[in-house]
């Protein structure tokens, strides 16, 4: 008959008639350990290993996008989400604080569409609440001096400014925010070079937790 441990792993009892092959298969099995897969296809091949069907949950390493987990959900594997949005040649007026504006989603570089959204200029939304890992850069076509800086906040308070100053680029990154379902954060810059600066931003969230 076995037991299920708190942690969900299944364990045979005193009672069970001695199995010791099947036994050890549904242990581990029931642990659910991700299974380290050299891409796509290897991993697209397990069902058939699993005997055509695999249990919803079933997670996988790949090791062609540097050990990223991905889990199957019963229909498509799922990732636990990366995005990156960028904006190529935006004028930053002088003395100005100035948004990054309409943003493009790098759908090469993207491993999940929808957890992140951009539901007007300047502005990325996050559908579930969680911890995620947020970098934005600026790269200027030539130094912004004076006072200079990149940031991104939400309900116009600064989480995070990063000072730019004499430099052509810049990163605000945080490694662990936590958001609220439905939260947004706007994302601008500011430079004092005494001319417009020309800027490339890219934005990049990954969920952690």
């Amino acid at each position: 008959m076995g037991q299920t441990l708190y942690n969900g792993a299944w364990v045979p009892t005193n009672s069970d008639a001695y199995d010791l092959t099947a036994d050890l298969a549904k242990i581990c099995l029931s642990l659910n350990i991700p299974i380290p897969v050299a891409n796509s296809s290897e991993r697209n091949g397990l069902a058939a290993l699993a005997g055509g069907t695999l249990p919803v949950g079933t997670m996988v390493l790949r090791k062609d996008q540097s050990m990223f987990v991905e889990k199957w959900d019963g229909a498509s594997w799922k990732t636990s989400g990366h995005c990156e949005w960028y904006r190529n040649n935006q004028v930053v007026p002088n003395t100005t604080v100035w948004g990054v504006g309409a943003l493009t989603q790098d759908s090469a570089k993207t491993t999940d569409t929808a957890f992140v959204t951009h539901p007007a200029g300047d502005v990325l939304q996050f559908r579930d609440a969680g911890t995620y890992s947020i970098s934005f850069t600026a790269v200027a076509d030539a130094a912004m001096t004076g006072r200079s800086f990149v940031e991104f906040q939400t309900g116009g308070v600064a989480i995070i400014r990063t000072v730019t100053s004499g430099e052509d680029r810049g990163s605000a990154v945080i490694p662990n925010f936590r958001a609220t379902a439905g939260q947004q954060l706007l994302f601008d810059t500011y430079q004092s070079s005494g001319a417009n600066r020309t800027i490339d931003f890219r934005i990049r969230v990954t969920r952690v937790g």
